[in-house]
């Protein structure tokens, strides 16, 4: 008794934690129901998220769901109401409307359900034909050419959590999806740089830019992506050799571990804030005046980098996104035998790209 007992105490709340707590866990609940084909239960996660759905934009994907649950599962009367419901409520949407297209396919779904919803109902008022025999009679037997049909219209299957950058709710296909990145994200940038070394002059030079990242949705605003950027610096300089001068290049080459803040001010428009930590590597400076005189560098300088970038974001597309970054600024303390006067290693960078994100 006692084992059992104590197998109690550990199941059922761990149980209780394993269990669906939030609007969006209960979203996901039902749209693995809704796969497995247990309607009854997709209908009752999808209530349950709706019940406990804060945000305004994603409760009509719930109801939509529900319908669609309701539907495969031949109740077509309480099918009817959810489509229903989905409409009032899209209609009261001002800033994101259910377009002429995607009401168009609700309406239809309604009105496909209709003979079967009159149907059941029908049947529910008839009064019985015949008593229940007492085993020896099978009793009435069901009409097979009066069995309601499951309404010819494919159905797509829920997938992933509303999200308020949908439009509509529905796709034109009508299936509920979520438009914000789930996986990664990915951008390329180009533009100028102006280096500062102490006392030496470096013009405003090219630079690109690269960062990957991993995108974590906060709410429906806000999005946190972590991953990793590089940037890409040429630096030409003159180098004495022997009696001529001659042109060559070095390279400032950053790596840092990238931690990127998305917020969306406006439809389609994200304001962004990055941060990296890491390295900057310095190559190719033999015979610059970046060293002191006479000095030798073994490879390139190595030294501690901190970079921040502040960008705008447009999503042309779900998946593409133009990206521009009027400032970025980034600090590296000095490598031992570099020239005196550089008491630090900075850069301003502006530059603009493309991104993209699924």
């Amino acid at each position: 008794m006692r084992k059992i007992l104590l197998a109690a105490v550990l199941v059922v709340p761990a149980l209780a934690w394993a269990g669906p707590t939030t609007a969006s866990e209960w979203y996901k609940e039902g749209a693995n129901q809704y796969t497995l084909g247990n309607f009854e239960k997709a209908v009752d996660a999808f209530k349950r998220g709706f019940e406990l759905e804060t945000d305004e934009s994603k409760r009509a994907s719930y109801l939509y769901n529900i319908a669609q649950s309701y539907r495969q599962a031949n109740d077509c009367a309480k099918a009817q109401f959810f489509y229903r419901r989905f409409l009032s409520l899209k209609a009261s949407d001002t800033v994101k409307p259910l377009s002429d297209k995607d009401r168009k396919n609700v309406e239809d779904f309604i009105k496909d359900l209709e003979p079967c919803a009159q149907q059941a109902a029908s049947l529910g008022k008839r009064p019985p034909e015949t008593l229940q025999g007492n085993g020896d009679d099978k009793g009435p037997q069901p009409d097979a050419s009066k069995e309601h049909k499951e309404p010819t219209k494919d159905v797509a299957t829920p997938t992933g959590e509303p999200e308020a950058e949908n439009d509509t709710g529905v796709e034109p296909t009508t299936r509920v999806r979520t438009s914000a990145p789930s996986s990664i994200s990915a951008r390329v940038t180009a533009g100028g740089s102006k280096v500062f070394a102490g006392s030496i002059d470096v013009p405003v030079q090219a630079t690109f830019a690269g960062v990957v990242g991993y995108p974590l949705a906060i709410n429906d605003k806000l999005t946190i992506e972590v991953g990793a950027a590089g940037t890409l610096t040429p630096v030409p300089f003159q180098k004495e050799m022997g009696t001529s001068t001659v042109s060559s290049t070095a390279y400032l080459i950053s790596a840092v571990a990238d931690a990127g803040v998305v917020y969306e001010v406006w439809p389609k428009l994200g304001a962004r804030f990055d941060v990296g930590i890491g390295a900057l590597f310095f190559s190719n400076v033999n015979g610059s005046k970046f060293l002191i005189p006479g000095g030798q560098s073994d490879g390139a300088l190595t030294m501690f980098h901190v970079r921040g970038a502040l960008s705008a974001d447009y999503a042309v597309t779900p998946n593409f996104v133009v990206t521009a970054t009027p400032f970025a600024y980034s600090f590296s303390p000095p490598k031992d035998g570099m020239d005196k006067s550089i008491d630090a290693l900075t850069s301003i960078d502006f530059m603009i790209g493309l991104g993209y994100r699924m």
